[in-house]
């Protein structure tokens, strides 16, 4: 039943990233179509209008697997030494930069959400 439920749950998702790639390619948007799905479901969510429940376990399961998704590109970038080679400096300060603004972010967001989880406890 557990294995039936992530799996619907992981549909659910992945029926948002679909809507958000249609909502790009038909707004022409420079927005990646995953992100446009992922704010949407976001905005569904904390409307309310969408419960969690019915996204929890299929997201934790898609995070629990994400290491795995990554080996692929990141051994793909094994192709592109040249590259990596000539725009080394600009790439890493690039990079250095993204990772912290991701990690800055992704604290915030993760506070904001303890908190608030925190009140609606009491």
């Amino acid at each position: 039943m557990k294995f039936t439920k992530i799996i619907v749950q992981v549909v659910a998702l992945y029926v948002f990233y679909m809507i958000g790639t249609w909502v790009q390619e038909m707004l022409n948007i420079p927005i990646p179509g995953s992100l446009i799905g992922l704010f949407l479901l976001l905005i569904l969510l904390s409307m309310k209008v969408l419960p969690v429940k019915w996204f929890d376990l299929g997201a934790e399961t898609l995070v629990a697997i994400m290491p795995f998704l990554l080996i692929p590109p990141t051994i793909g970038l094994m192709n592109y030494g040249a590259f990596f080679m000539s725009k080394g400096i600009s790439l890493f300060i690039t990079i250095v930069a993204s990772t912290f603004l991701i990690i800055i972010v992704a604290g915030h967001t993760g506070q904001y959400l303890a908190n608030r989880k925190e009140k609606e406890s009491r």
